[in-house]
């Protein structure tokens, strides 16, 4: 079996092929990952244009201009890169990708904002612009500034609108104070007055007693007539006081609560989201090193079938067993070395964390090396036509691997292939290997159904050899 890496050693073309071809997919992982590294944590480098044509409105006798106050939010704002500029430069800024997004916030913005409580509320409009014929990924992150706008407006609108609210009860809380002091003032004077009445009603009857006739009955005429004010005087002092008692209590029932410009921003933002994660994931990059590790592998080893010489067998090669041996050596030399530089760069040179080290090694041996014989084996037994099966199988793969967006975002014939297709596996392997987690394939499963793959292509390759063993052997004793 030595033989076989000698016959390698021995071609210089073809050892410095194969030494280059293992570093491929380090490059490939290299490109992909290192371009997408953190493209969500430097949204701050992401210019956004931002045009104020906002004029003032008149709230209640206030006037506000609620684009002056977004606009001064926004400057102290971090997360994207805010160009306060007018609608001319915006749209053309746009056009040309030099904003991935302009939001304009139009002349009528705090007129509308002041009608949210009139008979016929107005609608805030935010006019957005964007350009994803340019970069649809710019612009799908771009669309995040838009949110961090809106968000900003319906928080300030919110905002005005309570303390607005809270200075109406307010004001009320203090006139029901004042109208139960007068209120009460009223009952008092009521009840005086009846007092008053009553003496005046006992001096006529007394004054009645000693008059002569005549003047005796004009005199009880006013005293009839004194006991009816008298009787409305103490129904007037009654309701005084329980109107007095009504409103006190009203009082205190608004008095039980708050109604300050601090009460007035809580309710403005009143949700506070308490995350947890199940993993820790970085970055963009990191999220995405299990499908970039798994492809890039088969990448290599679809360069390493174009340059090995799979169907070939050299004069030492005297049995099927020597010239399947020879065969394996090499190939799981190049995918062992094709693994362990991956490996260096994924831990050494990007420096992802990696939860559990060791099932990551191994995990990253097998799928190197299971990729290394399918593809072997479809050279092997199909000669150029199966390097095209092998580039098939891998675009097959890509869209039923799960590798980007979740499986059930896909469509129905990718689904189906899901569970058949060796990358499902590897990715899911790599993903619990790196983030320390168990998903519903658990690590274990994932290793054997791939160790399963990778023996039955090790003995798929043998039977390529024997039968190829058998045709050449008979075509010898034919020539013979």
């Amino acid at each position: 079996m030595i033989h076989e890496l000698k016959t390698v050693f021995s071609k210089k073309m073809l050892i410095i092929s194969l030494i280059a071809v293992m570093f491929l997919p380090v490059i490939y992982s290299a490109s992909f990952l290192t371009s997408m590294w953190d493209p969500y944590g430097k949204t701050e480098d992401l210019p956004i244009a931002v045009v104020n044509e906002d004029q003032a409105a008149d709230l209640e006798g206030e006037s506000i201009q609620i684009g002056e106050e977004i606009v001064a939010e926004l400057k102290g704002n971090d997360d994207f890169e805010w160009h306060f500029v007018g609608s001319d430069e915006a749209h053309a800024g746009v056009v040309k990708g030099d904003y991935y997004a302009s939001i304009t916030l139009p002349a009528d913005f705090s007129s509308n904002a002041s009608s949210l409580l009139t008979d016929e509320p107005k609608e805030m409009a935010l006019d957005v612009e964007t350009n994803p014929g340019y970069s649809y990924s710019g612009k799908s992150i771009a669309d995040q500034s838009i949110l961090a706008v809106e968000t900003a407006v319906a928080s300030e609108v919110r905002e005005l609108y309570t303390e607005k609210v809270f200075e109406t009860v307010n004001d009320m809380n203090d006139g029901y104070k004042e109208a139960s002091s007068g209120a009460g003032e009223l009952a008092d004077g009521a009840e005086q007055l009846a007092e008053s009445a009553g003496q005046l009603g006992d001096g006529m009857e007394a004054l009645a007693a000693q008059a002569p006739s005549p003047l005796a009955a004009e005199l009880e005429k006013l005293i009839e007539g004194n006991k009816q004010i008298s009787q409305g005087i103490d129904e007037l002092g009654s309701g005084s006081a329980s109107l007095s008692d009504e409103l006190s209590a009203a009082s205190e029932e608004i008095s039980a609560y708050a109604f300050e410009t601090a009460n007035a921003k809580l309710i403005s933002e009143p949700v506070e989201v308490n995350k947890e994660t199940v993993t820790e994931v970085e970055n963009y990059g990191q999220s995405f090193a299990p499908y970039i590790i798994a492809l890039s592998l088969f990448v290599g080893a679809i360069a390493f079938s174009t340059i090995y010489p799979f169907r070939t067998r050299d004069r030492e090669s005297t049995t099927l067993l020597i010239w399947w041996g020879s065969k394996l050596s090499v190939i799981l030399a190049q995918g062992t070395f094709q693994a362990a530089l991956l490996a260096v760069f994924i831990l050494k040179v990007l420096d992802i964390p990696v939860e559990n080290l060791g099932s990551f090694l191994l995990i990253l041996f097998v799928i190197s090396n299971t990729w290394m014989f399918i593809l072997s084996v479809l050279v092997a037994a199909f000669d150029k036509v199966g390097n095209f099966l092998g580039i098939l199988l891998l675009v097959l793969q890509l869209g039923a691997s799960e590798g980007t967006f979740p499986i059930q975002l896909t469509n129905g014939f990718f689904q189906a292939v899901h569970p058949y297709s060796p990358m499902t596996y590897a990715i899911k392997a790599l993903r619990e290997s790196i983030f320390g987690f168990e998903g519903n394939v658990p690590f274990e499963q994932a290793l054997w159904i791939l160790v399963a793959i990778l023996l039955a292509m090790i003995l798929l390759l043998g039977a390529v050899y024997y039968f190829r063993f058998q045709k050449e052997r008979k075509t010898a004793s034919e020539l013979a």
